[in-house]
């Protein structure tokens, strides 16, 4: 698995989306040492700008790390490659109480919240959530843009179409077990 440095405290992390999701990983990048993170939200108050703002020049420094905090998986990846395209950094966040194995291979823009689990030679696209306790076991690959809500889990060898959510309690299945 690619390491990836935490940032400075002085390159706050641009958030684009401010519901629950957003916010909480504010909180959880804040408290990991990134810094106070900016938001852009189309409806929520107390916003820098909306979604598409993130092009201002006085947001825009090449190499601020961003993220995606959306719901809509496909809206998720295609802001992701947008803010990659302008010159932002969209890292990979691991909160400090997952567990992911050193042989996963997790692409730019993924989020993994506390308590989830991502096996030995999982391969998560761009912009994957696993959410808290879920479970994404050794050698399952996760298409773009693919959210494991809280409790989901995604056994071993088992594949998930690009953009698709797996719910809470949802179990998908490996590929010798659908017989």
């Amino acid at each position: 698995m690619e390491v990836f440095p935490r940032p400075s405290l002085h390159r706050r992390p641009l958030i684009l989306g401010k519901g629950g999701f957003g916010r909480q990983l504010a909180d959880w990048l804040l408290d990991d040492g990134w810094g106070e993170a900016v938001f852009l939200d189309d409806n929520a108050p107390g916003c820098a700008g909306t979604l598409h703002d993130y092009a201002d020049p006085a947001l825009l420094h090449p190499g601020r790390p961003a993220f995606v905090a959306l719901g809509d998986n496909e809206l998720r990846v295609k802001l992701l490659q947008k803010l990659a395209a302008a010159g932002y950094d969209t890292p990979v966040y691991i909160s400090a109480s997952a567990s992911v194995s050193p042989s996963a291979v997790l692409e730019p823009g993924c989020v993994i919240l506390p308590q989830a689990y991502v096996g030995a030679g999982a391969h998560l696209g761009v912009g994957c959530i696993v959410n808290g306790g879920a479970i994404v076991d050794h050698d399952a690959v996760l298409g773009r843009g693919v959210h494991v809500a809280p409790g989901g889990i995604v056994k071993a060898g088992a594949e998930v179409a690009p953009c698709r959510k797996v719910d809470s309690g949802e179990i998908v299945r490996s590929p010798w077990e659908r017989a």
